[in-house]
């Protein structure tokens, strides 16, 4: 059977190259995406401050692999002490870090520790001394500094000068500038403890130690941690970006996935179709059923092996690609490196032969259970109609992907309102394509009065579409597909930014904003705010992520959200979250805000209790006093200023919002940046124009995850379109020797391919409104979404271009031979 499935292929290379093409990009896709889903299990960096520590001890930094703390999980603070009396510990380090910013010679960030934390890395001493007194400092030698010269060191963006009595090298590479103090100033500095580094004894081997730490201290909330995993507890934005890498290539996994095989399914579907009169000749001399679909199935098997095994190869470098792009836009470390093993090759195999078999299957199904006499009919001319079933369930799939994008964001308000919507787009396809040749006989029924009137060309294109309706949907529907996917991608990312500076442009109330950059702002900065002349009030900002537990068909889900710690008392004169329900004035204590997403998201309504993991993961059951809209602009959590900012990395803020009085004179708060270095003072435009441009990162973030997938959808657009005009060089040939000229086959063609631009740009830009007004409802609140014309514009444009291009140039080298040689090739 593999003989004459060999056999078959070398004898249509033009169909095979095609389903190979979908199956070689079909698995490169699958691929990329499954080596950043190993990488976000188990990639990481290598240790430099801890590189001479045999196990480091941390907090739990997350609930599980996919939700991490924003902030450090903090130590008690007799742990220390703890670890080192478990046998087999030489010496337990204490470490403390503290973000600082280096103002002299040049503004540099680093971070400072106590001195007795040096040798975890290990640091030496390469000229002067170590710090004794609490006004001296150590640094290495990226801050351009020398020993004995005098600086200054902001904490929080308050400035103090300090002495350098010292310089050390170590296995710092790049990723972190050092500065130590002494273990007295460092503890003043910061009173959480973030790791503890341990020595071992010699002979003891780190995992066993490791064993023993957590055993003794199993009523202590840690994590140990060695070999490369140590640098998870030194770096917290590893650990954050193995968490945003499974997060995002999970979700891509299956979308990728049902369309990777939507486009194989549809691509094989073609070719089979296009052998129809060979099939219904092997009917007709015997062949049995299962003989059929044995022979499809081994030539499905040989073309989707290859392809996966081939396609696999650049999936990996188109994983790195990704990695670099994610890298540019901020959301990953420049340092972080993949993970490589054959398992997601193994999973692209896999998919795809399993996806192509499934496929050449059911496109077998009709002509080999079909009578011999029947088939070679359908061979001849397509069926007219389309089955019962097939209908039934393509306008089951329409109106249960309308309801999933439409209905489910206003009766089901929060996340799952928009994965509904988002998750409507492929249902909605599958159902067109199952209605396809129906959609396409509408379209020509429409559009036939207009082609008529070009008498030869104009009919032949209407005659030829209503005839092979069929194959011409097989053309249309990845194309609709890859309309359909552009716009959900592009106007959703439209719709959210337009939403959120909309917000942040209505809700900044305050003259000013304060900003002290990722060290943050000290309590001091808001305590000289307060006492400038005309400053009527000055409210501090702290950011970070809160986790959010809710139930979930009796299954317990997290899920993570953005979260600011206010005064309310300052919050009538400096910001507006348009609370719809509930009072602001009541968040004090245990208490929180959610926005409209959020409190969808968990069920929950003013007067009820949310269980909240704050941003180090200490657990807090926090009662909703208010509801308010403002969630895209500030966050969808809102919680009392002095709760959020203890279980903060640095307990200092992020911003500090401003009002003033009227005809108050601004000179004096503009000129704070003269006391304190690293602090920004900005206007309220200025400041809507810093959040909208983080927006749009964040939807950078998200184009970039599904950029190789629309990528994979061009190509797989071209390739079906090439294929099925292709394949009609035996028509092509026929009506030039019956007397059309070139040239009517020619404007025939491009009439043929208008008809494929048009209904595909119709039928993608429907299916593409049912979930746009699902999201825009599930976000924002407003049904309609942000669509730039210009942008729908290019969309239509690049269709255009691709299916014009497709079909035309692949008719004109199918119309290369002569016409006698191509109707006796049977091609």
């Amino acid at each position: 059977m593999f003989s004459l499935a060999w056999s078959t292929i070398r004898a249509r290379r033009g169909g095979f190259i095609a389903a190979f093409i979908a199956l070689f990009f079909g698995a490169a896709v699958i691929t990329a995406s499954g080596v950043l889903l190993e990488s976000g299990l188990r990639s990481g960096v290598t240790p430099e401050r801890y590189a001479a520590a045999a196990v480091v001890v941390g907090g739990k930094q997350g609930l599980d692999g996919l939700n991490s703390f924003a902030e450090r999980a903090p130590l008690p603070a007799d742990v220390t002490d703890r670890i080192a009396r478990v046998p087999g510990v030489r010496q337990a380090v204490p470490d403390r870090s503290v973000e600082v910013t280096v103002l002299s010679p040049n503004a540099t960030q680093g971070y400072a520790h106590g001195w007795s934390s040096a040798q975890l890395a290990p640091f030496t001493l390469t000229a002067g001394r170590q710090p004794a007194a609490p006004g001296e400092v150590v640094v290495d030698a990226s801050f351009g500094l020398s020993a004995g010269d005098t600086t200054r060191v902001a904490v929080g963006g308050v400035p103090a000068d300090y002495r350098v009595v010292g310089l050390v090298s170590g296995p710092l590479a790049g990723r972190q500038s050092a500065v130590f103090v002494t273990d007295e100033a460092a503890a003043r500095l910061s009173d959480r403890l973030a790791a503890v580094g341990v020595l071992a004894e010699p002979g003891v081997h780190p995992g066993e130690l490791a064993d023993r730490i957590t055993a003794e201290l199993a009523d202590v909330p840690l994590a140990t941690y060695v070999g490369r995993d140590i640098g998870d507890v030194e770096f917290l934005d590893i650990g954050q970006a193995r968490g945003f890498l499974i997060a995002i290539s999970a979700s891509l996994m299956g979308t990728i996935a049902m369309v990777v095989l939507f486009v194989v399914s549809s691509t094989l579907g073609l070719s089979i179709q296009q052998r129809r009169r060979e099939l219904a000749v092997l009917r007709a001399i015997a062949a049995t059923p299962k003989q059929i679909h044995r022979m499809i199935g081994a030539e499905v098997l040989l073309v989707s092996a290859t392809g996966a095994l081939l396609g696999s190869v650049p999936g990996f470098f188109a994983a790195g690609a990704l990695r670099d792009a994610f890298a540019a836009v901020g959301v990953l470390p420049p340092d972080f490196q993949l993970a490589f093993s054959p398992l997601p090759a193994v999973a692209a195999l896999l998919l795809c032969v399993l996806g192509g078999w499934a496929a050449g299957y059911f496109a077998a199904r009709r002509l080999a259970k079909a009578n011999p006499v029947d088939a070679l009919g359908e061979a001849a001319v397509e069926p007219a109609e389309l089955g019962a079933r097939r209908r039934a369930f393509g306008i089951g799939l329409l109106v249960f992907g309308v309801v999933v994008g439409t209905v489910v964001p206003l009766i089901g308000p929060g996340m799952a309102a928009v994965g509904g919507a988002a998750g409507s787009v492929l249902l909605l396809m599958i159902g067109t394509a199952l209605l396809g040749p129906r959609l396409m006989q509408i379209a020509v029924t429409f559009v036939a009065p207009v082609l008529n009137r070009g008498r030869i060309s104009g009919y032949l294109a209407v005659a030829n579409t209503r005839a092979n309706a069929r194959r011409l949907s097989s053309a249309v529907v990845p194309l609709a597909l890859a309309v359909a996917m552009a716009a959900v991608q592009l106007f959703s990312m439209s719709t959210t930014e337009a939403a959120a500076a909309d917000q942040v442009k209505t809700g900044v109330t305050a003259d000013f904003v304060l900003s002290g950059g990722s060290a943050g702002l000290s309590p001091e900065v808001t305590d000289t705010v307060r006492q400038v002349a005309g400053v009527q009030s000055a409210m501090p900002v702290v950011r970070t992520q809160v986790l959010l537990e809710f139930k979930i068909f009796d299954e317990v889900e997290a899920e993570s959200f953005a979260a600011q710690g206010i005064a309310p008392q300052h919050l009538r004169t400096t910001m507006d979250l348009a609370v719809k329900s509930g009072s602001m004035d009541e968040l004090h204590g245990d208490t929180v805000a959610l926005s409209t997403t959020a409190a969808g998201t968990v069920g929950a309504d003013v007067g009820e209790t949310v269980h909240v993991y704050l941003g180090d993961g200490t657990p807090k059951d926090l009662r909703v006093v208010a509801v308010y809209a403002n969630g895209l602009g500030f966050g969808d959590v809102t919680a009392p200023h002095d709760l959020l900012a203890r279980h903060t990395t640095t307990g200092f803020d992020d911003a500090i919002l401003v009002s003033l009085t009227d005809g108050a004179d601004v000179t004096a708060l503009r000129e704070l940046p003269k006391r304190y270095p690293s602090v920004a003072v900005v206007d309220r435009s200025t400041f809507a124009a810093a959040q909208q441009e983080q927006q749009a990162l964040q939807s950078a973030t998200n184009l970039i995850g599904n950029g190789l997938l629309l990528l994979y959808l061009v190509i797989a657009v071209v390739n079906t379109l090439v294929m099925a005009t292709g394949a009609r060089a035996r028509e092509f040939a026929m009506l030039r020797l019956i007397g059309t000229s070139r040239r009517h086959v020619r404007r025939m063609m491009t009439l043929e391919a208008g008809v494929l631009v048009g209904a595909a740009t119709v039928i993608g830009t429907a299916v593409a409104i049912v979930p746009l007004i699902g999201l825009s409802v599930a976000t924002t609140g407003r049904a309609l979404p942000s669509v730039n014309p210009l942008v729908y514009g290019m969309i239509v444009l690049a269709t255009a271009v691709i299916g014009f291009s497709a079909i035309v140039l692949a008719a004109r080298s199918a119309m290369r031979g002569r016409p006698v040689d191509a109707v006796g090739s049977g091609a």
